[in-house]
């Protein structure tokens, strides 16, 4: 039974912690620049501390940590 509580009790804080640092997707662009330029945008503005660009599916998506 301590197994058991212990792994219930691990996973309580794994499912805590996961959405204070989830990524937000924040818009999808078909180019590169106007995905790293509102990124940009929004650091100098304080809408979010960083983000990323990744390119799928032949669009730009722009993910945010708030």
């Amino acid at each position: 039974m301590a197994v058991a509580g212990a792994l219930v009790s691990g996973l309580v804080v794994v499912a805590n912690a996961a959405p204070a640092h989830a990524d937000t997707l924040r818009n999808v662009y078909y180019y590169s620049s106007d995905c790293y330029r509102y990124g940009d945008y929004g650091v100098q503005n304080h809408m979010w501390s960083w983000y990323h660009c990744d390119y799928q599916y032949n669009f730009w998506f722009l993910w945010s940590v708030p």
